[in-house]
């Protein structure tokens, strides 16, 4: 992609278009009213990955010209938290992992090897106190349905999200990923894979595991989600390589689930349209911002970059993930945001030798789930990839090698023996993400508190690529005083204020 710098056109004694004030405050010269012009149709984004990148495109088809500021060396790079998951479109995901008698389970799943939740120990942990007591609140009965109600809001609405946006790219979701692909066998493999998903139960018929998908499809009310019942025959033949233990309890099939065959494919894709239309991305240093404050022309704003540049705006959206926290305390807004560390392995694609390797099916078609363990395991392009578990200790810290050791064995233990023929381990696609986490499992998005035209665009735990469509679409509409299309209500920035949980740490 063309990563375009574009030099801040300079008036009066070298200040920038943004910092400008006229001498004579009567006096309206030509370079101050094309600043004024060039600020009120500007937008500013401020993170780059799926959710970062839709709002910028969605505000760019409204007819804003849009700059995206990407704090890592490049948009659709390896450090992303978009670019290392499990690519599973979960427009099913409503219920959250917060659940009621969680407290009880917690220390087991933190104390055993096998454990989806697991603990980074670090100073950071002090830190998370109040996230893990908002969680807790959030584990009971009424407070999971209503995450699971508001989440369904968006879910419902999330591959039309993307449709405008693909399609303003000159993106065919279901066309070969071409240049994009990670590698020429995969050339001519289609972005996504439309082969369903399945969902490991211990027991699908037991009272946890219906109450779920009673909540499931209770938030696609008014939509219609298909998710059908499998014993293990029925598993197992759909994906016959998996073993009898964990097929014993059958899974939830989602008959319309579908896949990115790469992530990253596809957000380079995205990147590069948004780029051919005119956009603008600043990387690094250059797309750091380090604050938010007033702007010196009427109702703008300024963000200051770490190399000390400055950008003036009529609307910016704060879409930095995990990295969102400080600048949205700077707009007024103190939030319990945290991360959930996320981790995934992969398997280099295997060439069959044999005529019989030749005509065998896949060991894997469709990415399954293990509820019990945390985690998805994906045919990608490439290769095999296993992703998913959930450490708290926040972004600081590097990645625990146990936790790839611990993803790789759980993997090999969902096959049968003979048939785990993935390939050997490719150890430089060991990848370690940072979920943005509210308590609630809810994102943020909305206004901020002090500034009417900054808008927020994070906190969308588990499925940041699923929700980044119509995130995106929602903030653009925002942006331009249109009707965002959903109730906003449950996902507004001051909904923490109240819970007795938080106001104590809210003024720290």
């Amino acid at each position: 992609a063309r990563v375009v710098s574009v030099p801040e056109r300079r008036h009066r004694g070298g200040a920038s278009v943004g910092e400008h004030t006229c001498v004579d405050a009567a006096h309206r010269c030509g370079a101050c009213a094309e600043a004024m012009a060039a600020v009120r149709s500007s937008a500013v984004v401020v993170g780059g990955g799926f959710v970062g990148l839709s709002c910028a495109i969605h505000l760019q088809r409204l007819g804003k010209h849009v700059i995206l500021m990407e704090a890592g060396p490049s948009v659709g790079g390896l450090h992303s938290c978009s670019s290392g998951n499990a690519g599973t479109f979960a427009f099913y995901a409503n219920v959250p992992t917060q659940r009621p008698g969680l407290w009880r389970e917690a220390p087991g799943m933190i104390l055993s090897t096998k454990g989806a939740l697991r603990v980074a120990f670090g100073s950071h942990l002090t830190k998370m106190v109040p996230w893990c007591l908002g969680a807790l609140a959030s584990c009971a009965p009424s407070e999971v349905r209503k995450t699971a109600l508001a989440l369904g809001t968006l879910l419902r609405h999330a591959e039309a999200g993307y449709n405008d946006a693909w399609e303003h790219c000159g993106i065919d979701i279901d066309g070969e990923m071409g240049i994009y692909a990670p590698n020429k066998a995969t050339a001519c493999d289609a972005f996504a894979a439309r082969r369903g998903y399945l969902l490991l139960q211990k027991d699908v018929h037991n009272q946890n595991s219906q109450s779920a998908a009673a909540l499931r499809r209770e938030g696609w009310s008014g939509g219609s989600l298909k998710m059908e019942a499998l014993d293990q025959s029925g598993v197992r033949g759909l994906e016959p390589h998996l073993s009898y233990d964990v097929t014993k309890g059958g899974a939830w099939w989602f008959e319309d689930g579908w896949f990115l065959k790469n992530p990253r494919s596809l957000l380079r894709a995205m990147r590069d349209g948004f780029v051919a239309k005119g956009g603008e991305i600043r990387c690094g240093d250059f797309g750091r911002v380090e604050s938010v404050a007033h702007g010196t022309t009427v109702g703008s704003v300024r963000l200051t970059m770490r190399d000390g540049t400055n950008t003036e705006t009529n609307t910016a959206v704060i879409a930095a993930g995990a990295h969102s926290a400080n600048l949205a305390k700077q707009c007024g807004d103190h939030l319990p945001l945290d991360t959930e560390r996320g981790y995934s392995v992969q398997w280099s694609s295997c060439v069959p030798e044999t005529e019989t390797e030749k005509t065998s099916p896949p060991a894997l078609t469709r990415p399954v789930c293990s509820s019990e363990g945390g985690f998805i395991v994906s045919p990608m392009a490439g290769g095999v990839r296993a992703a998913g578990l959930v450490e708290l200790g926040g972004i600081e810290l590097g990645p625990v090698s146990k936790r790839f050791t611990q993803l790789d064995h759980a993997t090999r233990a969902l096959f049968d023996p003979d048939a785990f023929a993935f390939g050997e381990r490719d150890t430089q696609n060991d990848w370690l993400g940072f979920r943005p986490t509210l308590p609630d499992a809810l994102p943020v998005i909305g206004k901020s508190s002090k500034f009417e035209n900054v808008l927020y665009a994070f906190g969308h735990q588990h499925i940041g690529w699923t929700l980044g469509g119509i995130t995106g679409r929602v903030v653009a509409a925002m942006a331009v005083g249109k009707n965002p299309g959903v109730d906003l209500d449950p996902f507004s920035p001051k909904r923490f204020a109240s819970k007795a949980w938080w106001r104590l740490f809210a003024s720290l």
